[in-house]
């Protein structure tokens, strides 16, 4: 790692290490995520940007995550799986930021440039967005998929960057619509994404147009008023609108057509000019408090109560 390298992931770490995770806001829970203005006001955007550049951890066939899958499949049970993940994925989040801690405190007390370590697993992300999958289709327990995704977020700052991707919010938005009809909620994941810079692509767009056909055959099978069927129209193209503009805005910034990551992985630099946070981006938008839900009042996964297992792990 060059001088220049070393003093640019320091200065990171300084601004991750200074600021108050998410969880220690005293904020509400049901604001969404973000982080105070400031001096972290780009934090977020270099933290993805640095977090990109590693191609083999894109690929599936990689022996690490193939190791952890493998590893999966040894648990009979959501119990196990649940208690594994905890300590396979969940701890070893914390310990490579404990690990980054101390090489960034060694480094600044010696003046010296030195080899820092991973602000995460190379695979996280994937992890996270697998353990999201198994749970919802393996198990049928979506709640636990939920509750996967919302420990991630709320673990760490870093841990929020690294392990909520775009494959993760694809798995979070899946969950919301598959399982629940919540279109409140999958509105609110896009939007989160929009905000924080988290980068669209072509699952996120199929899941919504599925979104639209099942929309028409639920309205039509459940004998909806006009007025109700404009309600979710308007909701439905809202969502639409984040998704096309996120995706427009993104092939404008790095030039090049909306599927060419998949072969430019590494030198994919749209994000780098996103503000975390920026909210007033989104003042534009019409009114979205007719969002309606197909199935109860309440949130899953979200506001009803935590289970035993899930609650150990907090």
């Amino acid at each position: 790692m060059s001088e220049r390298e070393t003093k640019v992931l320091t200065g990171m770490l300084d601004m991750i290490f200074d600021t108050p995770s998410p969880g220690s806001t005293g904020t509400s829970k049901d604001m969404p995520l973000g982080v105070g203005r400031g001096h972290v006001d780009d934090l977020f955007a270099k933290l993805r940007r640095h977090s990109k550049p590693l191609r083999w951890a894109k690929d599936p066939s990689s022996s690490l995550l193939d190791q952890k899958k493998e590893a999966m499949g040894h648990c009979s049970t959501d119990q196990e799986l649940l208690e594994w993940a905890e300590r396979e994925v969940f701890e070893e989040s914390r310990r490579y930021e404990e690990e980054a801690r101390r090489a960034i405190a060694e480094a600044s007390a010696k003046g010296g440039t030195a080899e820092l370590p991973m602000l995460q697993s190379p695979i996280y992300a994937q992890m996270i967005a697998h353990l999201m999958r198994t749970f919802r289709v393996h198990y049928n327990d979506p709640n636990i998929a939920l509750f996967i995704f919302h420990h991630a977020q709320k673990l760490s700052i870093v841990s929020y960057v690294f392990g909520c991707s775009t494959e993760a919010y694809n798995e979070l938005i899946e969950t919301r619509w598959t399982c629940f009809r919540d279109l409140q909620e999958v509105h609110q994941a896009v939007e989160e994404m929009v905000v924080n810079g988290v980068p669209v692509d072509s699952r996120t767009r199929k899941i919504i147009e599925s979104m639209r056909r099942d929309l028409g055959s639920l309205e039509l099978r459940d004998g909806a008023t006009e007025d109700r069927q404009q309600e979710v129209l308007k909701a439905l193209t809202n969502v639409e609108w984040l998704v096309a503009s996120t995706a427009e805005d993104t092939s404008r910034r790095a030039g090049h057509s909306w599927d060419q990551w998949k072969n430019e992985v590494s030198k994919d630099t749209s994000l780098e000019d996103w503000s975390f946070d920026d909210w007033e981006s989104l003042k534009s938008l019409p009114s979205t408090s007719t969002t309606g839900r197909y199935r109860g009042s309440g949130r899953p996964g979200r506001d009803r109560p935590r289970s035993r297992r899930e609650a150990s792990m907090y």
